[in-house]
């Protein structure tokens, strides 16, 4: 028996390192997931405006060397003038080759750069597009003559816009890398928010895990030694050996009641446990559940008194909250000494229900009340040794208050009395 707890505590600590890991990977992928949807997006963006702007540029001058071989057929130089801060040429050739006039705003193309340029256009099939010479680009348009026979070829250099357009690339690619930096470190941090939630349910996990080990340890360990005492002794009659049975069948109800609760919290961790809403008489179901306990707490030398008002209807779980009422009572009674009162009340306040269950027993230190509602959370855990109980029942009433829309409150004087106030909506 002790092999097999000790097996399961070695499994449980490599359960726990290799949840540790998994969350590292976890966040790990889900940090690349994101970079990599933001590169493939960024990546999108820049060739797009890339080739939008590009595709706008030619558009641009194809126009604007349109507009230039207007003005030269009309012979306006009113209208040419306005091409004049333009990096545009042109040249008039007739259809035996002969270059009849020729003009550029540039001043570093003479007579032999524009014949050169012209016999590489001529070369082209194409009326207008795109040309390259000597690491210029410009976009041409070739157009008959409409006063003499021969072409008219209007060109205009790209290479500015050309420039402005590397500018923007190159700065669309740096920002691209500075938004990539920036969106690492964002989606390390999304990722680690986004684990939250997820560590607290492994840690929650791993808690139940540990505490239901440690708890199932000690009854155990118990029912092994006293069966060994039976079974050491044969020969006696299940009367004389009635001592060692009686601790046995008291542990294994406990570890009955603790795997129930067990249950039912894992079932509450899943979402699994739903309540079964119904109208019910709330003073009947809370006198039906108080009304075992008086023997028990006379037994012990203990008051109990109840103020219940009457004829007070509610809507809700009546099983959950009639747990609810024996849990907070039964807890009352195991930490009141003799002599001590136990007070149960119950009333309406408008549209409301409140609750209160006190006892004149030792008491909480403030610094355990807000810890009491956890699982497994014990004040004192050398007393709760001698006191029956499985360390769950304050979280299971916990969670039936809140899942019914209310309230739970604990006061408490050190030495002389503990008060659990609960508020409920009568319909929820």
């Amino acid at each position: 028996m002790f092999k097999a707890i000790k097996k399961f505590s070695s499994l449980r600590l490599k359960y726990i390192f290799k949840g540790d890991k998994l969350f590292d990977s976890l966040r790990l992928r889900l940090t690349l997931s994101n970079i990599i949807i933001m590169t493939i997006l960024l990546m999108l963006f820049v060739i797009s405006t890339y080739f939008l702007m590009e595709h706008q540029i030619f558009n641009q001058s194809e126009q604007l060397v349109q507009n230039i071989a207007t003005a030269i057929e009309s012979s306006s130089a009113q209208q040419l003038e306005q091409f004049d801060k333009a990096d545009y040429f042109y040249i008039k050739i007739k259809e035996s080759g002969e270059i009849t006039q020729a003009f550029s705003t540039n001043p570093h193309f003479g007579p032999k750069e524009l014949s050169e340029f012209a016999e590489g256009i001529l070369r082209k099939k194409s009326s207008k597009g795109d040309f390259d010479w000597h690491d210029l680009s410009f976009t041409f348009l070739k157009v008959p003559q409409k006063q003499q026979q021969g072409l008219l070829i209007v060109s205009v250099g790209l290479n500015r816009e050309l420039m402005v357009l590397k500018f923007l690339l190159a700065a669309l690619f740096i920002t691209g890398l500075i938004c990539l930096g920036l969106a690492f470190y964002s989606s390390l941090y999304l990722a680690n928010r986004a684990l939250i939630p997820i560590r607290k349910s492994w840690q929650r996990q791993k808690d139940f895990v540990a505490d239901a080990s440690h708890e199932l340890r000690t009854p155990l360990a118990v029912i092994q030694t006293n069966l060994e005492l039976v079974m050491g002794n044969p020969k006696e009659t299940v009367e004389e050996q009635e001592e060692w049975l009686t601790n046995i069948k008291i542990e294994v109800s406990h570890m009955t009641r603790l795997v129930e609760d067990l249950l039912f919290l894992a079932r509450v961790d899943s979402e699994q446990q739903l309540l079964e809403r119904s109208n019910f008489s709330l003073d009947r179901a809370i006198n039906q559940v108080v009304k075992p306990f008086i023997p028990m707490a006379n037994n012990k030398g203990i008051e109990l008194k109840i103020e219940v008002e009457p004829e007070v209807d509610f809507y809700g779980d009546e099983k959950r909250i009639s747990q609810l009422i024996l849990i907070l009572v039964d807890n009352a009674i195991k930490h009141t000494p003799i002599n001590g009162e136990v007070r149960l009340k119950m009333w309406v306040v408008g549209n409301d229900v409140d609750i209160l269950v006190s006892d004149t027993g030792e008491g909480i230190e403030e610094q355990h009340l807000d810890k009491i509602f956890e699982r497994f959370y014990r004040i004192d855990k050398a007393r709760a040794k001698s006191i029956e109980g499985t360390g769950l029942g304050l979280s299971i009433a916990n969670w039936i208050v809140k899942k019914h829309k209310g309230t739970i409150k604990v006061s408490s004087i050190p030495g002389k009395e503990t008060a659990f106030t609960i508020r409920l909506p009568k319909e929820n």
